[in-house]
């Protein structure tokens, strides 16, 4: 078999074999995705800390607007001003999230789009929710946008069931 190296791995004897014409091999491949994994887990990591720290900044906040209530001696532009603060930090927060589930779904459609070779949008009808799917992720999968997932759906949150049946619009 010129052309062909072949490898016997003794743990099940597995036979594997890769082309010598730039092919990878599986172990590479998997070596990839692992090393892509590793990095969406560390920028992911990044986000939560991120939003951790905003989330802290905005109970903070609150706490100060409850305490100047209190008092009783706080004026109106400075709860217009905690009010202003509260609601970037708020927007910041979202801006975030948004980026972690945007991130995620990604990796995870071309994570999966490589493992499963294809190159297609899987076809339109039905899906059935897996644990850890959110309406981003299936969106993508499926190139439909999270609002038409929605109305197709009439699904008034971003909640949803493992076993849950989905209709996926065209």
């Amino acid at each position: 078999m010129k052309g062909l190296r072949f490898c016997l791995v003794l743990t099940g004897c597995v036979w594997c074999g890769a082309a010598v014409f730039g092919q990878q091999t599986v172990a590479q491949q998997l070596a990839i995705v692992d090393e892509k994994l590793n990095k969406l887990s560390a920028e992911v990591e990044a986000l939560q800390f991120n939003q951790r720290k905003l989330q802290e900044q905005v109970d903070d906040l609150q706490t100060q607007v409850v305490n100047l209530r209190k008092a009783g001696g706080a004026s109106a532009a400075s709860f217009d001003a905690l009010q202003a603060q509260l609601r970037t930090l708020d927007a910041a927060r979202e801006r975030d999230k948004q980026i972690i589930l945007d991130t995620l779904a990604k990796e995870l459609a071309s994570l999966s789009g490589s493992r499963a070779g294809s190159t297609g949008k899987p076809s339109s009808g039905e899906y059935v929710v897996q644990k850890g799917d959110t309406l981003t992720t299936i969106a993508k999968q499926h190139g439909v946008t999270v609002a038409s997932l929605r109305k197709a759906n009439n699904l008034t949150s971003d909640e949803l069931k493992v076993g849950q049946k989905l209709v996926i619009p065209k």
